[in-house]
């Protein structure tokens, strides 16, 4: 995986300077318009919701929910940028998209693979190399375009899109602050309504109606009382909370298509000593990770540091990663784990979640969101609903 060493900087510097491409263009695709020709490529092409959305700044409402549309972004050259529709959606594409330029299909008589080797064709690369979304294009659109661009060299482009998403913009976490304080908020209100006897239906009622009211519509959660805890990702149940139980909440919020990742862990009642012990390991581990949360600093250290303050306390973590990054989806670069080759950046955005599943018994699970500053850190949540200790309710 690729590192972020300079190549950053120096794709801003350019863009900045209007070395790169025309001024108008939005950062994004400026940005994206650099990486891709740094990476030697004279094309760019995007068909997953969240690239697509990422690159045209709104998400095409039927692109997730029928698969038999698509939606396509392009980027080319020096200058070509189109955005590709279905045409029940070209109004809305023509009024929200950053490209100035909106291409319509019939879904009915059109396929959409001839209007992309169509616009590949205009902007003079039919012979060229073509970074796109081979892990994600149907393979009967990528039989088409071939046919059409015999010529053309297609090759794989996460590697683009993962470096342009993982170092965040200044409008990028506005909004990821934004999801992540409500998100947070809900949650410490919601903590204080637990009682004894209520089921996590119920205390789930209580995160959906404050989501909601907030301005967030397109969220999930889990909540896991006591067993149902043990299971990372556990399932949302009518069990009664009981005297004693460890539980266990998490909210993955929504907020113009930028998400959050909040955990709490909550006991019903007075703690054990058992497992204020557990948790006082893990947040152990945590605090020693913060001391090394800066620019330059290797993610995979970062997860070595993890384990090994875990492993000194007797605890083997239940997960092989600390985090993730976080943005246009719940889980993007980077990943805190040992198998990454990647170097923290200011402007990166990412979760640390310390878990700890007791299978069959009970299970405890921390995790905040963080922003990788010029100097160090910030912590975007963890200041309204500490989780420092057990979380007594009930």
């Amino acid at each position: 995986m690729p590192r972020t060493a300079g190549l950053e900087d120096s794709v801003l510097a350019a863009v900045k300077q209007g070395t790169v491409v025309p001024r108008a263009e939005h950062e994004v695709i400026a940005l994206l318009r650099a990486r891709m020709k740094a990476a030697g490529y004279d094309a760019l092409v995007a068909f997953s919701q969240d690239n697509v959305t990422y690159t045209a700044g709104f998400m095409v409402p039927s692109h997730l929910t029928n698969r038999f549309r698509r939606t396509i972004t392009i980027i080319a050259k020096d200058d070509f940028a189109t955005q590709i529709v279905v045409n029940v959606e070209e109004k809305q594409a023509i009024a929200r998209s950053r490209f100035q330029d909106v291409r319509a299909y019939d879904q009915f008589r059109d396929e959409p693979a001839d209007v992309l080797a169509d616009a590949l064709i205009e902007a003079g690369v039919a012979s060229g190399r073509i970074a796109i979304e081979l892990d994600f294009m149907p393979a009967r659109d990528f039989i088409m375009l071939s046919k059409r661009l015999p010529k053309a060299k297609f090759e794989e482009c996460k590697d683009i899109y993962f470096l342009a998403r993982m170092i965040k913009t200044d409008e990028e976490v506005r909004t990821l602050r934004e999801i992540g304080v409500l998100t947070e908020k809900v949650m410490h209100d919601t903590m204080r309504e637990i009682r004894v006897g209520m089921t996590e239906i119920d205390v789930s009622r209580l995160l959906v109606d404050q989501m909601i009211a907030g301005g967030s519509t397109n969220f999930k959660y889990r909540v896991g009382s006591g067993v149902n805890g043990s299971i990372t990702n556990c399932g949302t149940t009518h069990k009664k909370i009981e005297a004693g139980d460890i539980i266990r909440i998490e909210v993955l919020g929504e907020l113009n298509n930028y998400r959050s990742n909040v955990t709490r862990t909550a006991v019903a009642g007075k703690p054990t000593e058992r497992q204020k012990m557990i948790w006082s390991q893990l947040i152990r581990a945590r605090e020693i990770c913060k001391t090394i949360l800066k620019p330059g600093t290797p993610v995979a250290q970062l997860y070595r540091t993890y384990v090994s303050a875990c492993r000194e306390s007797g605890i083997e973590p239940t997960i092989k990663f600390l985090g993730h990054g976080i943005g246009q989806t719940i889980h993007e670069e980077p990943y805190i784990t040992d198998t990454r080759d990647i170097v923290l950046a200011p402007n990166i955005t990412f979760t640390m979640e310390p878990l700890y599943m007791i299978p069959g018994e009970m299970g405890f699970h921390v995790e905040d969101m963080y922003i990788v500053t010029r100097d160090g850190f910030d912590a975007i949540t963890g200041n309204l609903s500490k989780n420092d200790e057990l979380i007594e309710v009930g």
